[in-house]
C-alpha cells in the first residue's frame, strides 16, 4: 500500500496531466477551429477553455489552503492554514470540548454503557476472569522487582526513619489512647479480659495450681507465727477465691469502683503524656533506642525477603495459587454484581458521580492544552502533515473542477446557440 506522501504525488500528477489535456484540447481545437471552421470545434474550444478556468480555479483553491500559490504572498486570503494555525487550534479545542466533552453528552453515554452491568459480565466470564489471573501473574514480576529493591528498601528505610525522628511520640501516644478511650471503648476489652480471666480463676484446677504457687510464699511468713503448712495452703486457696469473685463482680459491674479508678488512671496517664516533660523524654528515648537498633532494619528486611520469595516462587508455577485465588475472586464479584441490579446501578451512579465534577473540572485544561500544543506546532510540519492527511482528496476537487468546467462550457455553448438560432428566427 503506498505512503500518503506518494498516493498525494500521484494524484497532483493526475490533476496536473488533466488541465495539461485540456490546454492542449483548446489549442489545438484553436487551430482547428480557424482553419476549418464548424461549430464542433467551437464547442471543443469552449469544453476546454471551461475546463481550464475550473481546474485552474480549483487548483488555486487548494493551494492556497496549504501555502502561497506560485509563492506569490502578495495575493490576499492565501496560505490559510499556516496564517490561521493559532485560530484553527482554537477552534478544535472548542469543537472537541463543545461536541465530545460536554457534560450532559458525557453523561448520557457513560449512562447508556452500563459500567455495572458491563464490569459484572464480564468479570463473571470464567474466560475474563482467567485474564485477571493472567493479568496478576504478569505484572507480580515488576511489582516484585521493584519491592525487592535495596534503592528502595534504603530511601524508605531512611524517610521512615526521618519522620519517626521528627515525630513526638508521646503525643502520638496520647492521641492514640484518647481515641482507643473515647466513650469508654476500652471497658469493652476490659469487660472480655475481666470475663476471661474470671472464667480462668473460677476453676478449680487452676485455683489449686496458684495456691500451690503462693501457699509456700504464705508459709513462709505464717511459720513465724507458730501456723502449720495445711492453714497457709487454705489461706491461699480463700485469696485466690477472693480475687476470682472480685473479677467476676468487676466484670459484671459497669461503674464498678475498681473500674471507675482505672478510668481516672488512663485519663491521668494521657494527661502526662500531653504535659509532663520526664515522661516525653521517656518516650522519645524509648523511640530513638527503637530506630537507632541495628537488628531492627535487618529483621524487616529478612521478614519483607521471605514474603517476596513466596509470592516468586507461587507466581513461577503453572498452578500460581495467586493467579487461582485472583480469579476466582475475580469470578464471584461478576457474578455477585450481575445478581445484585441495585449493586450495579449504585456503581453506575458512583462514576457517574466521580466523573460528572472531572469533566468540569478538566474540560478547561483540555481546551486550552489543545490550543497551546497546536500553537507550538512547527507551521512547515503542521501543514504538511494536514496536506498529507487531506490533501489526496482535495485533489478530487481538481479533477472535478476541470471535468465540471468542460461540461459546463459546452452547455453554456450550447444555450449561446440556442439563443442564437432562437433570435434568428425571431428576427
Amino acid at each position: 500500500m503506498p505512503d500518503r506522501a506518494t498516493a498525494l504525488a500521484r494524484r497532483k500528477r493526475i490533476a496536473l496531466v488533466m488541465l495539461a489535456v485540456a490546454a492542449a484540447v483548446f489549442a489545438v481545437g484553436t487551430w482547428l477551429r480557424i482553419s476549418y471552421p464548424h461549430w464542433g470545434f467551437d464547442l471543443l474550444v469552449a469544453m476546454a477553455e471551461a475546463a481550464m478556468v475550473g481546474g485552474l480555479a480549483d487548483w488555486f483553491a487548494v493551494v492556497a489552503l496549504f501555502g502561497h500559490p506560485l509563492g506569490q504572498r502578495w495575493i490576499p486570503h492565501t496560505a490559510i492554514i499556516p496564517n490561521k494555525k493559532v485560530a484553527l487550534g482554537r477552534a478544535l479545542a472548542n469543537f472537541i470540548c463543545d461536541h465530545f466533552l460536554d457534560p450532559p453528552e458525557v453523561l448520557h453515554k457513560l449512562e447508556q454503557f452500563n459500567p455495572g452491568s458491563r464490569l459484572a459480565a464480564t468479570l463473571a466470564d470464567p474466560v475474563h476472569a482467567a485474564k485477571v489471573g493472567g493479568f496478576v501473574v504478569n505484572l507480580a514480576p515488576h511489582l516484585l522487582a521493584l519491592l525487592d529493591s535495596d534503592r528502595l528498601h534504603r530511601f524508605l528505610h531512611a524517610l521512615a526513619r526521618e519522620q519517626l525522628q521528627r515525630t513526638d511520640a508521646a503525643a502520638l501516644a496520647s492521641q492514640l489512647l484518647e481515641v482507643l478511650t473515647r466513650d469508654r471503648r476500652h471497658q469493652t476489652v476490659l469487660d472480655s479480659v475481666l470475663r476471661d480471666l474470671g472464667e480462668l480463676l473460677g476453676n478449680e484446677d487452676t485455683q489449686h495450681m496458684i495456691a500451690g504457687k503462693i501457699s509456700p510464699q504464705l508459709w513462709s511468713v505464717l511459720r513465724l507465727t507458730r501456723l502449720d503448712d495445711p492453714v497457709a495452703e487454705k489461706l491461699a486457696a480463700k485469696i485466690v477465691a477472693g480475687v476470682s469473685d472480685l473479677i467476676r463482680e468487676m466484670a459484671d459491674a459497669p461503674d464498678h469502683e475498681l473500674r471507675l479508678r482505672f478510668d481516672v488512671y488512663v485519663a491521668e496517664f494521657i494527661d502526662r503524656l500531653k504535659t509532663d516533660p520526664t515522661l516525653q523524654r521517656k518516650c522519645a528515648g524509648l523511640r530513638d533506642r527503637l530506630l537507632d537498633d541495628p537488628a531492627l532494619p535487618r529483621t524487616l528486611r529478612k521478614l519483607w525477603s521471605q514474603v517476596l520469595d513466596w509470592l516468586h516462587d507461587d507466581l513461577q508455577r503453572d498452578d500460581s495459587d495467586i493467579a487461582r485465588k485472583a480469579a476466582e475472586g475475580a469470578r464471584l464479584i461478576g457474578e455477585k454484581l450481575a445478581s445484585d441490579p441495585v449493586m450495579q446501578q449504585w456503581l453506575n451512579h458512583w462514576v457517574i458521580g466521580t466523573v460528572e465534577p472531572l469533566i468540569g473540572k478538566y474540560r478547561s485544561n483540555i481546551r486550552d492544552f489543545i490550543v497551546e500544543r497546536v500553537a507550538r506546532w512547527d507551521t512547515r510540519e503542521l501543514v504538511r502533515e494536514l496536506e498529507l492527511s487531506v490533501g489526496s482528496d482535495l485533489q478530487y476537487i481538481r479533477y472535478n473542477g476541470t471535468a465540471i468546467g468542460a461540461l459546463i462550457g459546452g452547455l453554456l455553448y450550447g444555450s449561446v446557440r440556442a439563443i442564437e438560432w432562437l433570435a434568428m428566427r425571431a428576427g
